[in-house]
């Protein structure tokens, strides 16, 4: 039982920061590209594909309590009432940061500062890590869910090279770009190496 729980336990700590992450990206996309911008739809398209790993862990945490019977307490510093709780809809209880709702006629930058580009990056990372943890709690007598996992790695893998298209399309913030090449001179790096290095970051 124990070490069954630990595997929730593990796998809900993966799907907390899939979620906070997802919304994180969601929300900056919304607010530097209008609805129709290729990146918005690459994102959303990204944020989307791990609906049937958080299924599976649903089924996981059901079949868990129907074994074990329930409990509530918290868990990952989150209060459940069930086990059956764990993997809901509930994207808000993870969020961050703020929901916004911007009109249709408000101009966007279409840029992006390298903490943005970072949350991208850290987006396709928390997918991975989830996949990987669904994957492993799955084992065992839901052998017939690797099916469906492989198929939602594959489409997640595809959507991530989609994003790293994108992301070398959007223009950074120069006034960061800058920031940045003084910071690495200022240790000693010649220019010529601080460039690289921030074209490896970006």
């Amino acid at each position: 039982m124990l070490q069954q729980l630990d595997s929730l336990v593990i796998v809900h700590s993966h799907f907390a920061r899939w979620e906070r992450v997802r919304h994180r990206a969601q929300t900056i996309a919304t607010i530097e590209f209008p609805d129709s911008h290729p990146f918005r739809h690459a994102v959303d398209s990204l944020c989307n594909d791990l609906e049937e790993c958080r299924r599976r862990a649903d089924v996981c945490s059901i079949d868990f309590m129907k074994q074990h019977g329930s409990f509530r307490g918290f868990i990952n510093g989150f209060f459940f009432d069930s086990p059956s709780e764990m993997f809901l809809n509930a994207p808000e209880k993870y969020w961050d940061c703020p929901e916004y709702a911007i009109s249709k006629g408000c101009q966007r930058r279409k840029i992006m500062d390298l903490a943005e580009i970072a949350c991208m990056h850290t987006l396709e990372t928390s997918g991975r890590s989830l996949i990987a943890a669904v994957s492993k709690l799955a084992e065992g007598p839901h052998t017939s869910s690797k099916r469906f996992l492989d198929e939602t790695t594959k489409v997640f893998e595809k959507d991530c090279q989609r994003i790293q298209r994108q992301l070398k399309r959007i223009k950074i913030c120069p006034k960061q770009k800058v920031a940045v090449l003084l910071c690495l001179q200022r240790v000693g790096l010649p220019r010529e190496t601080s460039t690289t290095i921030l074209q490896y970051l970006v």
